[in-house]
């Protein structure tokens, strides 16, 4: 591999993530490193982070034999050109020492265009999924001034020593220690020479990198305060945490049609309330923009009944955000007309307000996140008079049943590429069109906009793929 030039930093860096763990702390007979959330091990959400800091050179992964030709193929198919699958050891010491070697010009297997090996090289827990660039950053700028940097937390809890019968012998005054974290970083030279005279109880026993460079390289570390984020994967209940912030760091991004007033604008600010950033979209400019404003999201005036104005809408939020991970097709129009005195245009403008507005959005979302290889979510609103029928409402309810068709082909349209659709079928809501369209309904039968968007941000975020094509009604 061509070593990358730094971009900002100014010397040169690598990266080595020990991911030969046996699981047994977490109880699984897979390893936590390798448990799957949405398709693809957790050890796949670390990598991606690595691969994505443009100044880190090389990733070097040590792992255990079982594990190494199958992570070398896993590594190839997700596109990962910085990642280097070695193989590691029984203990972590000694497999952090094999991803140092490979990084060495003459012993190693990490190819690199250079004649010597990086100046640092970071050290991270392949459990700890939820790093960042800056702290990358930060521990790594340290190593290069000081020779040796880690992150640290305050302790949450305080530290004791048991006797061996099983009483206090005493307790530590948790004011004066922290917990230590990774990420960590190392001049080169300086983990080279500490494991090269690491002792056999050392390798064995021993779990922090920090220690060993100042005992056996002479080199005081730097300490930097790390964040809450950087909590390690370690027993069971922590993988199903992990898997949920996983799930919602994917799904950060959404447009939400119709979001001008009533139940597209509760769905936009729930949206928003999990954290991710939403495109609102609707006919009405002032009121979208006072939306738009609430949430602090992005707000983009279009008819989604036209084809080119929903693909503007899909351009504009890539342009801005990069990729669409949730949509929210809850644009449409209604009306309370006898079939016999409805007229071609009135059934035209409810055909295309809300059956082709939901297939162009659709069509537009399936695109884009194919071509993202993200996954995501089309969620499709739709009504409770598809069942029984309702006097008035017989056009309308024919869009709406086409609605619920169109959702269960793209749930097995997009099975494949973990792409999931789901309709939310709410009853009688309190909106404005539904108080002009029954002005003598009390509005204490109905439900709230916001217990709706509770329904579909729930959705949005659960990821319930075998539910895909399902109707959640509300009621």
């Amino acid at each position: 591999m061509d070593a990358v030039l730094p971009s900002s930093l100014g010397f040169r860096v690598a990266a080595v993530l020990p991911a030969g763990g046996s699981g047994t702390r977490v109880g699984t007979a897979t390893p936590k490193q390798f448990w799957p959330i949405n398709g693809k091990p957790l050890l796949f959400y670390t990598l991606e982070v690595f691969e994505s800091v443009p100044w880190l050179e090389s990733i070097v992964v040590p792992v255990a034999p079982d594990h190494l030709e199958s992570l070398k193929q896993d590594v190839q198919h997700w596109g990962f050109k910085k990642t280097h699958i070695v193989l590691g050891a029984e203990f972590r010491h000694s497999s952090i020492y094999s991803g140092i070697k490979a990084l060495l010009p003459t012993l190693g297997s990490v190819q690199s265009s250079t004649s010597s090996p990086p100046d640092v090289v970071i050290v991270h827990d392949m459990v700890r999924p939820f790093v960042d660039e800056d702290t990358l950053r930060q521990v790594a700028q340290a190593a290069q001034d000081h020779g040796a940097a880690g992150t640290i937390l305050p302790l949450v809890s305080t530290v004791i020593m048991a006797t061996p019968d099983g009483f206090l012998d005493h307790s530590l005054d948790r004011n004066k220690y922290r917990a230590s974290q990774t990420p960590q970083a190392f001049k080169f030279t300086v983990m080279a020479e500490a494991y090269a005279k690491c002792t056999s109880h050392d390798f064995e026993f021993g779990t922090e990198c920090l220690h060993l460079a100042q005992q056996y390289a002479g080199t005081r570390a730097k300490l930097i305060e790390g964040t809450p984020m950087l909590w390690k994967v370690t027993h069971k209940p922590d993988i199903y945490a992990a898997e949920q912030m996983i799930k919602e760091r994917l799904r950060n991004v959404a447009i939400v049609t119709g979001a001008s007033r009533g139940i597209g604008e509760a769905i936009a600010v729930a949206l928003s309330n999990r954290g991710m950033r939403v495109a609102v979209v609707a006919r009405h400019e002032q009121p979208l923009l006072a939306v738009a404003e609430r949430i602090k999201g992005l707000a983009i005036v279009a008819d989604v009944s036209k084809p080119e104005e929903v693909h503007r809408v899909f351009q504009t939020v890539i342009e801005k955000w990069g990729h669409v991970d949730v949509l929210v097709n809850n644009a449409g129009v209604a009306a309370r007309v006898e079939i016999d005195n409805m007229s071609d245009e009135a059934w035209f403008e409810l055909l295309h307000g809300n059956l082709s507005s939901t297939f162009y959005s659709s069509r537009a979302a399936m695109s884009a996140m194919k071509h993202a290889a993200r996954g995501g979510v089309i969620i499709n609103i739709g009504s409770s008079s598809v069942s029984g029928g309702r006097v008035g409402e017989g056009a309308y309810s024919a869009t709406k049943a086409g609605i619920q068709c169109l959702t269960e082909t793209l749930a097995l349209e997009g099975k494949p590429h973990n792409i999931f659709a789901y309709t939310v079928v709410p009853r009688r809501t309190a909106t404005e069109l539904r108080r002009a369209l029954y002005p003598d309904e009390d509005p204490a039968t109905c439900l709230l906009p916001e217990e709706v968007a509770h329904m579909v941000a729930s959705v949005a975020t659960e990821w319930q793929p075998y539910l895909s094509g399902h109707a959640f009604w509300v009621k």
